[in-house]
């Protein structure tokens, strides 16, 4: 099974998965809630080639729908490591020696379901959908930085614990996936030499806040 393949699996496996959660993420859990994690990035076929993995910083809204779901704010930056293809970078903006990096923004939007286990303990999946900004900067003086917009989507997997009557810990593994045109006008395709529509791992930890 390839990388396409394997996520939009876990998406679908998150989607059909949701309806089945019986109540909110945590039965102590406030109406609106606001997270924050930060965690390592895997990446994969060409984008890892390219680029390896990195990390990310990803900030949260949660307003409660109803006893069962939330629906579930994200606003997130993905930071890759230096273009391993040397060339291809000083070709591409005509400077010798010029280095290039990757950076993901985005923002998105969906439902989160959840399940209270005991102890404090609650597990949640989570799919949203949203426009991410991909970026390339550079290290040259006065060289531009360029970027386009895309549609992409995300499936999350967490475990919260909580820890006091506001605060909760909290591991998240979300993949990531978005669109792209096979086209010279297309950043991400262009500096990465022709790789397919990128699956992206995203394992982090982090804090969660109920607004009382």
């Amino acid at each position: 099974m390839n990388s396409r393949a394997l996520a939009v699996t876990v998406l679908a496996g998150f989607v059909l998965a949701a309806p089945r959660a019986s109540r909110a993420v945590d039965e102590s859990a406030a109406k609106e809630r606001v997270g924050a994690r930060a965690g390592g990035i895997a990446t994969f076929d060409g984008l890892n080639d390219a680029y390896g993995g990195g990390w990310d910083l990803t900030l949260s809204f949660d307003a409660r729908l109803s006893q069962s779901f939330f629906l579930d704010f994200r606003l997130g930056a993905i930071y890759l490591g230096d273009l391993k293809f040397e060339e291809l970078d000083d070709q591409l903006m005509s400077t010798a020696g010029i280095q290039g990096s990757m950076r993901f923004l985005f923002i998105s939007a969906g439902p989160m379901y959840g399940r209270p286990l005991g102890g404090g303990y609650a597990v949640y999946v989570s799919a949203g959908a949203g426009i991410y900004s991909v970026s390339m900067v550079f290290d040259a003086v006065n060289a531009p930085n360029l970027s386009n917009q895309k549609f992409g989507m995300n499936g999350g997997f967490g475990l919260s614990k909580r820890i006091s009557r506001n605060w909760c810990l909290d591991a998240n593994a979300t993949v990531h996936h978005f669109f792209i045109d096979q086209t010279i006008d297309d950043v991400y395709y262009v500096f990465t030499d022709g790789a397919d529509a990128p699956v992206i791992l995203d394992v982090a930890v982090g804090v969660v806040v109920d607004l009382r």
